[in-house]
């Protein structure tokens, strides 16, 4: 692996190409001649150690030359490793198949040899079906390694039989899921940018690069697998529940804001260090950072074949549920990239920043202002890198029973992508001794590497473990056989968010003063409440909240009922947090919503019927809870270090105040399980403990 990994790191030489195309690349390190005796079979990893050596390459050639687009790059390993799984199974005391249901076999039947026979036929399986262009590598994939890939066998007790099998359900379950693989992933969702590649029309939104693709030869971009929204999870859950709240920092309508988030990014910009460069080169190649993390662990743990499999199954579906909430997200706001942001705001301004490859750091006019990676494919915000690493570090923490990794990537000197025989200026170790740390360098990387805000990485931070957990949890029905046998996956129904937003372009539908549908009652239901909802049907209701029995420090609040699933905003003119009392459930239940400001109001989203209580930030330092209701520990002698540029917010994970610069020390006087109260230029009020170092009696 250790030449794999060198090989991805700094790029496919020719030579290295050429040998894959004919099928005899890296895995020709595994065998002494032409056929490798299958008497081997019992004494290798399938997974690390014959079929990714194989597809990585291929997926570079022919899917990502910049191993950066994850979407695809996560479909294609995560339909592998099922259809692996599937055909491990029936060797597995309790497991089930996904999409397949072979009988147990025997516990004499359960040999190392007949379980990765099964498997290696099933990723051949898969494989034809994914990339059938390249079937002369699968080919050579089994014959290496004694198989036949002639033998179409479906004898469900045979483990060719039972892998040919599992491949191809694999292959079929997934074919329909929303990703368009009959139509090589192209867009059906009809986007079009509002921005041009050469017409900033609305500096809200992402406007698509130029791309240099040889002397003198560009092409624009275009937002990559946009279906991705669309298609089925592998977990139990609907991604339509799930949103994050809009970034409103990016309208320059909130002028202060926009300028802050796109001076960040400049700062940061201006003071890259080589271990900075060279994490922004590791975590935006997806197989480096995502793929080879796992199979170091999987390698540190000595896990068997089939546990590996099931590992690298759970972490890629993770990634994948997690990427389609995060691109519907994307298709929603459909923000604007750092690189607009900027020349919007200074044009031909001097600005002090990284200059290009080699150059350091330059004053340069804003106009010429280039982030050190390319820009993505598609719209800024949320994070998709950022929540595909917090998603897989979820699930693998899950899988393994702990948080540690202890992976180092070393980069000889002069070993960079970006500035080749310049970075690093030495040799270079990074080191991720937990998931924790790898997650957050992963989505601090890329506000590095220039391509996000930090808001993007905030938003995804904050919810994409939760696609870990329910990952795994799916992940466990299989593993145990209570999963019921899954029907082939079918899109999704397009985000009515998405459609609502559609027809009432160019105005936004989130953003008002556009009250429209929303009904009479609705639009000022006080002097202190304001409504937007996406249509008519909605009933609105302030309420006395003095007779519920609630916690003390609740300002108003408002009940709302009737057809809210396309959704309501609320706003409220004092300041503070908001909580929600979901009434879809029995009994209701009590959430605390993600808040943003409009026109110095507190708002937040709902499209379920409840009552939005506005609740009072302030807290006391000998409190036990805060307003809403979190556990506080108060602190006496603590102080915070920011690791990164944060937000400063009113509450945990509310209405931001103010960017809170890199190393900047503070001390903090209370702390929830995520977030630090903490004193900033003489105000109190609360950062993310994700994104600090501490130092004294921090809890």
């Amino acid at each position: 692996m250790n030449k794999i990994l060198n090989l991805l790191r700094t790029g496919l030489g020719l030579l290295f190409v050429m040998a894959l195309l004919t099928g005899s690349a890296l895995h020709a390190q595994n065998r002494s001649g032409s056929e490798q005796p299958a008497a081997q079979l019992d004494q290798v990893n399938p997974l690390i150690d014959i079929v990714l050596p194989r597809l990585y390459p291929i997926i570079a050639m022919d899917v990502s030359p910049s191993l950066g687009d994850a979407t695809l790059i996560n479909r294609i390993n995560m339909v592998v490793s099922l259809g692996m799984m599937d055909a491990a199974a029936p060797y597995h005391e309790t497991a089930v198949g996904m999409y397949s249901r072979i009988p147990r076999l025997p516990e004499s039947e359960r040999t190392n040899r007949n379980i990765n026979t099964a498997m290696l036929h099933a990723a051949y399986q898969t494989l034809l079906g994914l990339l059938p262009q390249r079937a002369p590598v699968w080919r050579d994939m089994l014959s290496d390694y004694g198989l036949n890939p002639d033998d179409e066998s479906s004898d469900q007790t045979t483990p060719v039989g039972i892998g040919n099998i599992a491949g191809r359900a694999a292959l079929a379950g997934r074919l329909h899921d929303g990703m368009n693989q009959l139509g090589n992933y192209q867009d059906n969702t009809g986007y079009m940018p509002v921005n041009s590649a050469y017409v900033l029309r609305d500096p809200a939104r992402w406007q698509p690069g130029l791309r240099l693709q040889g002397t003198g030869v560009y092409t624009v971009q275009q937002f990559v697998t946009p279906q991705l929204a669309n298609t089925e999870p592998v977990g139990a859950f609907d991604p339509r529940e799930f949103r994050v709240a809009p970034p409103l920092a990016s309208d320059p309508e909130n002028w202060d804001a926009y300028k802050a988030q796109a001076d960040a990014v400049l700062e940061v910009s201006a003071n890259l260090t080589d271990e900075q460069k060279l994490k922004s080169e590791l975590f935006d190649n997806k197989i480096l950072s995502l793929g080879l993390s796992f199979v170091h662990l999987a390698q540190q743990n000595n896990w068997s074949p089939a546990d590996t499999v099931r590992g690298y199954f759970l972490k890629t579906a993770a990634a994948l549920d997690g990427s389609i909430v995060t691109w519907q997200e994307k298709a929603r706001y459909d923000a604007v990239r750092p690189y607009s942001a900027i020349r919007h705001i200074y044009g031909d301004e001097l600005v002090r920043a990284w200059g290009g490859p080699g150059a350091g750091t330059l004053e340069i006019p804003a106009s010429q202002w280039r982030s050190y990676l390319p820009e993505a494919d598609h719209p800024e915000y949320p994070s998709g890198s950022t929540c595909g690493c917090y998603a897989q570090a979820q699930a693998v923490r899950r899988f393994s029973g702990s948080d540690e990794l202890n992976w180092t990537v070393t980069y000889p000197a002069g070993s960079s992508r970006i500035e080749p025989s310049v970075t690093p200026a030495g040799d270079l170790a990074l080191s991720f001794a937990t998931w924790t740390d790898f997650a957050r360098d992963c989505g601090q990387a890329r506000v590095w590497a220039g391509v996000h805000f930090p808001a993007a990485v905030e938003a995804s931070a904050a919810i994409c473990g939760g696609f870990g957990d329910l990952a795994y949890e799916y992940f466990q029905t299989l593993l145990d056989g209570t999963a019921p046998e899954r029907p082939a996956a079918q899109a999704l129904a397009v985000d009515p968010w998405l459609t609502a937003a559609r027809s009432l372009e160019p105005e936004p539908v989130a953003v008002p003063p556009s009250t429209i549908p929303t009904p009479e009652t609705c639009r000022a239901v006080s002097d202190s409440i304001y409504i937007t909802a996406v249509n008519s049907g909605v009933d609105c209701q302030p309420l006395d909240t003095s007779g519920l029995g609630l916690l003390a420090g609740y300002l108003d609040a408002v009940k709302l009922t009737g057809e809210l699933s396309l959704g309501v905003q609320i706003c409220f003119r004092a300041g503070g947090s908001l909580i929600f009392f979901d009434e879809s459930s029995a009994p209701p239940t009590i959430t605390q919503l993600a808040t943003y400001g409009v026109s110095d109001m507190v708002c937040g989203w709902i499209n379920r019927a409840g009552t939005v209580m506005l609740m009072s930030s302030t807290l006391d330092k000998a409190s036990s809870v805060d307003a809403v209701g979190n556990a506080v520990a108060p602190l006496s002698e603590c102080q915070v270090i920011a690791l990164e540029h944060l937000s400063f917010r009113d509450a945990p994970g509310g209405q931001r105040y103010d960017i809170i610069r890199s190393g900047t020390i503070l001390t903090a006087f209370a702390r929830t399980a995520g977030s630090f109260k903490v004193d900033f230029q003489g105000t109190l009020g609360w950062v993310s403990a994700d994104f600090v170092r501490t130092e004294g009696a921090c809890g």
